[in-house]
């Protein structure tokens, strides 16, 4: 983002992570934000809950277009005009600046990757195998060209095992990537790790719910937050999570230990109860949302 001045105001076409991440920014600056989505809620594939309360907070801070398609968009005296169609009615937005954030494809058609033999899938990215080497000998790829992700914390993890790979071919270490957590940067910061409910009860997989407000510690009564929650799904049988779900002031931190659970097979009981959590930290919202856990009759 090269911007010399900052836009009085800026329309946002889409509705994920760069989206709420640069209304967050540019707002937070100043400048009057504009979302426009097709879908429903912001952040589509995040679990329904979270996308829910993070669209209620988005609405409450910007000007919302959900549901909306966009028709036309033109430049004018004073920056540009969204055309747009709302449950069938015509609606326009000026402003001075506008971001397409629709998404991001990988460049390898720009690059002719093709022409250098290098194997795509059907996305565009460049095929390689658990050790980042490609379909040509002596090349490797890593980063947002060879993988779904996105994430710069994935790209980094990647570097490090081409660059053993790339000076120690007779050591070739292999990529064990099971558990990616993610985080979207805005306010309120949302991070996520696993399944989301959705994905559970699409694949009929059995999984059990715990939820708990971090106003319902004494950190979250502290900072009289109405809005964060901590939400954690787990395997009825195995005790293991499937997924986590945080929205609210340090997510991202508050997921890690989370993370590390998934990585390392831990069960739920040896999260919540074999370890001690500071009072009165915040990290006493993600124990009582363990304990909150609740499954599905097995009978």
């Amino acid at each position: 983002m090269r911007v010399d001045t900052l836009p009085a105001s800026l329309v946002i076409i889409g509705g994920g992570f760069i989206a709420a991440e640069m209304g967050h920014v540019f707002g937070g600056l100043g400048s009057r934000v504009t979302i426009v989505h097709r879908g429903p809620t912001l952040l589509a594939n995040h679990d329904h809950d979270i996308r829910q309360r993070f669209t209620a907070c988005y609405a409450k801070r910007f000007d919302l277009r959900l549901e909306s398609r966009v028709d036309r968009v033109t430049t004018t005296a004073t920056g540009v005009a969204v055309d747009m169609t709302v449950n069938g009615i015509a609606q326009r937005v000026e402003a001075e600046s506008l971001l397409v954030a629709t998404g991001r494809v990988p460049n390898s058609d720009l690059l002719d990757a093709a022409a250098g033999g290098l194997e795509t899938d059907q996305h565009g990215h460049v095929v390689t195998d658990a050790t980042y080497a490609t379909s040509v000998p002596g090349v490797w790829a890593l980063g947002d060209i060879a993988n779904h992700f996105q994430l710069k914390h994935v790209a980094n993890a990647e570097t490090r095992i081409v660059r053993n790979n790339v000076l120690h071919p007779d050591k070739l270490i292999r990529a064990e990537v099971r558990v990616v957590p993610s985080a979207v940067f805005a306010d309120p910061q949302v991070a996520t790790v696993g399944a989301t409910e959705h994905e559970l009860q699409r694949d009929g997989i059995a999984y059990g719910v715990g939820r708990r407000d971090y106003s319902d510690t004494a950190f979250g009564w502290a900072i009289e937050d109405s809005t964060s929650f901590v939400k954690v799904l787990a395997d009825p049988t195995s005790h293991r999570l499937l997924g986590a779900h945080i929205i609210g002031p340090q997510a991202s931190i508050l997921l890690q230990p989370l993370v590390q659970a998934m990585c390392l097979d831990n069960t739920v009981e040896q999260i919540a109860h074999d370890v001690l959590y500071i009072h009165p930290a915040l990290s006493e919202v993600v124990e009582q949302a363990l304990l909150d856990l609740t499954y599905p009759d097995a009978t």
